[in-house]
């Protein structure tokens, strides 16, 4: 059997014009794809009483109230956007070419065991292992190790551990 992927994707090789079809018919898909699903919604948008919905919007002219409400919010978001575009800009300019932020220290194995409070071939099982199963006591401390099988199956952290 071939390793190879069933789908090939290298749109580095593509042109921007093929690109841009793609794109356009992915787009096109979509919303073929959400307009079949129109009745279903529909159906839902009845049992959950949209009727309630058509009356506040459009009977007692809600929406005229959501379009200036919707100016309103259009301002906050905006301000929002400048107050947090403005904070960034100040301190990019503030901190420019000085690195304050400091790497964490390198924790040792033997202390993150011992942190832990766990056996050595536990530790060994839990930094070798690609999945784990962890189970904690009431307290939240580690009470068992094992590793987890890809196909679910569990299996037995080494003896001696516990």
């Amino acid at each position: 059997m071939s390793k190879r992927p069933l789908i090939i994707e290298n749109p580095e090789l593509q042109t921007p014009q093929q690109r841009y079809v793609f794109a356009a018919i992915t787009f096109l898909f979509w919303i073929l794809w959400f307009y079949l699903w129109i009745p279903i919604i529909s159906l839902l948008a009845w049992l959950f009483g949209a009727e309630r919905f058509y009356k506040a919007m459009i009977v007692h002219s809600g929406l005229d109230t959501l379009l200036e409400l919707l100016g309103l919010y259009s301002v906050v978001i905006l301000i929002m956007g400048a107050v947090l575009a403005g904070w960034a800009w100040y301190n990019q300019i503030r901190f420019r070419g000085r690195e304050k932020r400091r790497a964490s220290p390198v924790v040792a194995a033997e202390e993150m065991r011992t942190f832990f409070l766990l056996e050595p071939a536990q530790f060994d099982l839990a930094r070798d292992a690609r999945r784990l199963v962890i189970e904690h006591d009431e307290h939240g401390r580690v009470k068992d190790i094992r590793a987890a099988a890809p196909a679910g199956r569990q299996i037995d952290a080494p003896a001696g551990a516990s």
